[in-house]
């Protein structure tokens, strides 16, 4: 038989009631990639909030699958999803968003905001008959109205949106596809996990409708009494009086936990043969902190659902690994953006152990990442123990309503941490979890971390804080901290080192600096010399003037040797770099005193702008800095001079 001689089917022949599994999920896969990015493009039109039309895009597809053995028998499948997405994205998207936007061209805005002023059953109108192609009456009906009332606001809508970008309205179709410059960079979530979603939904609707059915059956016994007149209960507690509150209905959990990341897919994004799933909670139980530097049990304590996910790696003994993932939903955009910067603030920030000493572990934040790509909003953290030898790669995310942590411990290095794998991990976390009804952005499968300075931390941003600091070998303490003072005329030999350079005090070529303050950490509880610790000053002089400090600073450590030779002092310059604007030089001293005694100096002088910093540690036999570890430390107080005050001439 050829092609020409099968017999196609009249359009009324009535279909097989059996489909398949594998036709449903073919025939759905097929019409999730060719509609996802028109229904995309149509709902930001609507809405002009990108973000929230992908959410409600991605929800309305879980809600087709759901009931797709009906919806996918319609001639179009999309006028069945579109309205559900539409009016999701309606309900949810806030005014005007697109003008806090920065990365959407002065077009697309222009396009948005000639949108924005027709009502929204004019703009109804003109997407579907525009974008959507239906006809008119497919049109009328899915906003409506009669024909002839769905056909003036038509005309209404496309004459305000052509004088309001001031083009003739045959042009009206180009301007609105040019929407999809803003649409084309969306990444979308795997059908599975569409389907997946769908599943759920349709199971959790399941439980609705069996619970319905035996609060049904048990309300029919109500009319049942005793031989007293007494109705019977299922328990022996008093009914409710009469008029009182209803009984809540069934919870469905907005965050179930098959949306955690899977055994197989940790392992293929931190390669490992011992890895093992560990324990999965609502966190309720026991103290509540599964992360290093959480203070608190929940990000969120106003939160819908809460889970964390333990695993270990014993695959060898010498070299321990584990994983731990926190996810927590909110109830709002605004309280899942606040959860977020909560979370980010525990690793950006660990309390200082006069805080919290006894419930936070000592860490030091090593670096910190943006990760481009993944979810709605997401960083990568590098913390190391002061306490032992471990390394802790964190990764923090949202998507939607939804933030979930991922954090590895490991005995490396901190400079050989594995942060590409838990970059793919936090990605592969938001992947599945972006797939629920209110979420976000999804993640892009390997996401580049990309390094940025850190977050303020601190009192004094400007300044650095306990977080900063490193590790020593052996462990003398906690590092303490003092406020932040302003340097007077009988502190001006505050972290004095064994060489004579200029201070930040007075005047400097002729200018007076500004804001100069000192801050010294030292050893809590440490059984050390007294003037062991480290001290920065930070001042502020003209762009000229602050770079001629610099030099003058970098000039007297270099002379340093030859002019005081009788004291013995030793100058090894560790870093020099910059000879403008930014600056940093880094120098480790040793001055010989008598009775064969050493004392031994690290100091740093930078600048970023009008900004002047410098660093000196003042070391011990027993608490001495590393020269890598003090370079890091001067670079790292190099970023956190960038949020010094200018320099103010007046």
């Amino acid at each position: 038989m050829t092609a020409d001689d099968r017999v196609t089917p009249a359009p009324d022949q009535p279909r097989s009631a059996y489909v398949s599994s594998a036709d449903l999920m073919g025939s759905f896969d097929a019409f999730y990639r060719d509609a996802r990015d028109r229904l995309l493009l149509q709902t930001f039109a609507l809405t002009g909030d990108l973000a929230v039309a992908r959410s409600a895009v991605r929800e309305a597809f879980v809600v087709s699958w759901h009931h797709w053995r009906k919806t996918g028998r319609l001639a179009d499948p999309e006028s069945a999803v579109r309205p559900d997405a539409w009016r999701k994205a309606l309900r949810r998207s806030s005014t005007r968003p697109w003008h806090r936007k920065k990365d959407l061209d002065d077009e697309t805005r222009r396009t948005l905001d000639a949108l924005t002023a027709l009502p929204v059953v004019q703009r109804k109108a003109l997407l579907l008959t525009q974008l959507a192609a239906v006809t008119m009456d497919e049109m009328a009906q899915e906003i409506g109205l009669p024909s002839e009332a769905a056909e003036r606001e038509l005309q209404l809508g496309a004459a305000q949106f052509a004088t309001a970008l001031s083009i003739p309205t045959s042009v009206i179709p180009l301007a609105l596809h040019g929407l999809s410059r803003a649409t084309t960079s969306v990444t979308w979530p795997r059908v599975t996990i569409i389907r997946r979603a769908g599943g759920a939904r349709r199971r959790a609707h399941t439980v609705i409708g069996g619970a319905a059915a035996v609060v049904a059956l048990v309300a029919g016994g109500a009319v049942a009494t005793d031989g007293a007149g007494v109705r019977p209960t299922l328990d022996r507690e008093e009914p409710p009086a009469a008029g009182g509150p209803a009984p809540a209905g069934p919870a469905i959990t907005t965050l179930p936990d098959t949306s955690l990341v899977p055994l197989d897919v940790l392992r293929q994004a931190v390669p490992g043969r011992g890895w093992q799933e560990g324990t999965t909670t609502d966190n309720s139980s026991g103290n509540g902190l599964a992360l290093p530097c959480q203070p608190v049990r929940y990000a969120d304590p106003q939160g819908t659902a809460a889970w964390v996910r333990t695993f270990r790696d014993s695959g060898d003994p010498q070299a321990p690994r584990s994983v731990v993932q926190v996810a927590e939903a909110s109830s709002s955009e605004q309280r899942a953006e606040r959860t977020y910067r909560q979370a980010r603030r525990w690793f950006a920030t660990c309390p200082s152990p006069d805080q919290e000493g006894a419930a936070v572990p000592r860490v030091q934040l090593v670096g910190t990442a943006d990760l481009p790509g993944v979810g709605d909003q997401s960083t990568l953290f590098v913390l190391r123990s002061r306490v032992d030898a471990s390394t802790h790669v964190v990764g923090v995310a949202r998507t939607g309503l939804f933030t979930t942590v991922t954090s590895l411990t490991s005995t490396v290095p901190a400079a050989r941490a594995n942060r590409a794998g838990v970059a793919r991990l936090l990605a592969s976390a938001v992947g599945r979890i972006c797939a629920l009804p209110d979420a976000g952005g999804c993640a892009i499968p390997d996401p580049t971390p990309v390094p940025r300075a850190p977050y303020p931390a601190g009192e004094k941003p400007s300044m650095l804080s306990e977080i900063d600091l490193p590790p020593i070998t052996p462990d003398p303490g906690p590092w303490v901290g003092t406020p932040a003072t302003a340097l007077g005329e009988d502190r001006i030999d505050a972290g004095a080192i064994g060489c004579n350079t200029v201070h930040l005090f007075g005047r400097f070529k002729g200018k007076a600096i500004q804001g100069n303050e000192f801050r010294t950490f030292v050893f809590g509880g440490a059984k050390l010399p007294p003037q062991v610790g480290l001290t920065q000053t930070v001042g502020a002089l003209p762009g000229g003037a602050a770079g001629a400090f610099v030099a003058r600073f970098r000039e007297q450590m270099a002379a340093c040797p030859e002019l005081d030779a009788t004291a013995g002092t030793e100058v090894q310059e560790l870093l020099s770099t910059g000879r403008g604007a930014q600056a940093l030089s880094v120098w480790h001293l040793s001055t010989a005193l008598p009775g064969d005694r050493t004392v031994e100096y690290d100091v740093a002088v930078l600048r970023q702008g009008t900004a002047v910093s410098v660093l000196a540690y003042v070391a011990a036999p027993k608490a001495r800095i590393v020269d890598e570890d003090f370079v890091a430390l001067a670079q790292r107080a190099l970023d956190r001079l960038a949020r010094s005050a200018p320099y103010d001439p007046s």
